[in-house]
């Protein structure tokens, strides 16, 4: 059982929050885990958009984390203020170098200064 890389100078121990019983991930995540391993240990901000399925918007969620791991087709980012990482695809087309500048969360009006990379997502809900 993998166990998490320590963040901000603490240890953080337990399982990763990747279910071992999942399908194997598409070959081009695999890719992307490669591709992305850059990441680890780097600010990303994500923002998520959640649609229905005819595309109206049902809520967002933006946040900004260290990446603590990127493998078997996922990017693992730690979510201030939540107890469990997010785990997001390994696309490596969805992950950019941040423009320089201050982004202002929507959901907790706090201002993230100068992130490393970027992720946007669009969901659609079943």
């Amino acid at each position: 059982m993998r166990e998490r890389p320590p963040a901000g100078g603490e240890a953080l121990t337990g399982p990763l929050p990747i279910d071992p019983d999942r399908p194997a991930p598409p070959r081009r995540l695999i890719r992307g885990s490669e591709q992305l391993s850059k990441l680890v240990g780097h600010r990303l901000l994500v923002g998520i958009t959640y649609l229905d399925r005819e595309g109206q918007f049902l809520a967002a969620q933006q946040f900004c984390g260290l990446v603590l791991e990127v493998e078997d087709g996922v990017v693992i980012v730690e979510r201030p203020g939540e107890p469990e990482p997010a785990v997001l695809p390994a696309d490596s087309a969805a992950y950019q170098p941040a423009p320089a500048g201050s982004y202002k969360l929507s959901g907790t009006g706090e201002t993230v200064v100068n992130p490393d990379y970027i992720s946007t997502w669009q969901v659609v809900a079943p």
